[in-house]
């Protein structure tokens, strides 16, 4: 659904649903399948997000500050969704750690960049959809704040597959 049809909606029924959460996901440099793989793993990681197990990360890991990252989100006035539809996602598959070959993505804690290394982001979102998505959710906590070692990038993505893993029922 497109976001005008979003607005549309919540305006004529007075549903809350967020403008930023129903946006198309704003993608920069990216080829077809790239754009594809990207597109697809964003509409699942929100689809995870709307699941109250999974919003426990929020409360059980901190920003750099040792603030919750669920209250660096109330300070925003935001929910999860909210401030996942406010990323941006960038083609990086030219800079040095795409090029040592296991880096899906990366941020720096703060930035609302999500920068992807595209050949090897396509090629795990065709082998484990899940796992794409787990990837977006992990540069997601680092783009609210959170660092990195403590805790380890592995412990980030056990804790998320951990609470995120299943498919939330009902409709993304």
């Amino acid at each position: 659904m497109r976001w005008y049809n979003v607005l549309a909606y919540a305006l004529l029924t007075g549903n809350s649903t967020s403008l930023a959460a129903a946006q198309t996901p704003i993608l920069y440099g990216f080829d077809g399948n790239a754009a594809f793989a990207v597109r697809g793993s964003v509409e699942g990681a929100v689809a995870r997000l709307r699941d109250a197990t999974c919003q426990e990360v929020f409360g059980e890991f901190s920003d750099r500050a040792n603030r919750p990252l669920l209250t660096v989100l109330a300070s925003k006035g935001m929910t999860a969704q909210d401030a996942f539809g406010l990323l941006r996602f960038v083609e990086a598959r030219d800079t040095p750690p795409c090029h040592a070959g296991s880096t899906l993505a990366f941020t720096q804690p703060g930035a609302p960049m999500i920068r992807i290394c595209s050949l090897q982001f396509r090629a795990r979102f065709a082998q484990d959809r899940r796992s794409a998505e787990i990837v977006l959710i992990h540069e997601f906590l680092h783009a609210l704040g959170l660092g990195e070692n403590p805790p380890s990038s592995q412990e980030i993505t056990e804790r998320l597959t951990a609470k995120c893993g299943n498919r939330p029922r009902g409709p993304p």
